[in-house]
């Protein structure tokens, strides 16, 4: 029975993976479902006994690299992320298997065959390293987004964007003077590739820049109500599990 631990704090994104996994192996149990470092590293002191782990990179409370400062880990990793081809080359320069968001079938079929082709291959890489790939910005925040106005292309720089928002599985950004364009990207892939001092992601449906905060409302203990410029007709709620997080956000 392969014990399997997921590191991932997207809720769909989990629930992708768990079913992609039950279409790929056989005999395998989920221990553990952990969605921040500090969790992470709490089941991680409690459980020797776990054969794998699905890693991402981005979570809620920071830089998943920062589990392994604070714990030695001896079980052989699959990171998943959404970051783009730069760090991906690093990743292959030093020996470490990943899964590009979102994940395919095929992908984490060739990720488990690996696995147990060669399991100690997964282990061998330098954590400093790496960490400081992805903490270059010049290699992963992007600058501009291309979008398409009819047979026409145009660059948006990502200074230019007040927020992005999901809807109806497609996914838009607005720029500070109100105008919307289709990105062809997914929340979950933009959120590894905008600078977290800018963006943050308050919810499930929108990513926003601090610059495009014009109040906040506290309604109650647990709710943080944001208004945003441009204004958008929907009501804007930070997800109570990012309360604290939105906080420290907007404190640094």
């Amino acid at each position: 029975m392969l014990k399997i631990l997921i590191i991932e704090d997207e809720k769909p994104a989990l629930a992708l993976l768990e079913k992609m996994l039950a279409q790929t192996i056989n005999n395998f149990t989920i221990i553990g479902r952990c969605d921040s470092i500090e969790s992470s590293i709490t089941f991680l002191k409690k459980h020797q006994d776990i054969d794998l782990i699905f890693m991402d990179i981005h979570l809620g409370d920071g830089n998943s690299f920062d589990i392994f400062l604070q714990i030695q880990i001896d079980t052989p990793i699959i990171f998943t992320t959404a970051f783009d081809m730069y760090a991906i080359k690093a990743f292959e320069l030093n020996s470490i298997d990943y899964l590009l968001k979102p994940i395919k079938k095929e992908d984490l079929t060739r990720s488990i065959e690996k696995f147990y082709k060669s399991k100690k291959h997964l282990q061998q890489f330098d954590i400093q390293y790496l960490s400081s790939i992805i903490s270059n910005r010049s290699n992963i925040y992007k600058e501009r987004f291309l979008v398409y106005i009819g047979n026409n292309i145009k660059a948006i720089m990502t200074s230019d964007i007040a927020y992005f928002y999901s809807l109806d599985s497609a996914t838009y950004l607005v720029t500070h003077n109100g105008n919307t364009y289709d990105v062809n990207m997914s929340l979950e892939q933009l959120i590894g590739v905008l600078d977290p001092q800018i963006f943050f992601r308050i919810n499930r449906q929108y990513i926003v820049a601090f610059s495009a905060i014009d109040k906040i409302q506290l309604l109650s203990t647990n709710r943080i109500k944001i208004l945003l410029l441009p204004p958008t007709d929907k009501e804007i709620l930070v997800s109570s599990n990012k309360n604290q997080l939105f906080k420290e956000w907007l404190n640094r």
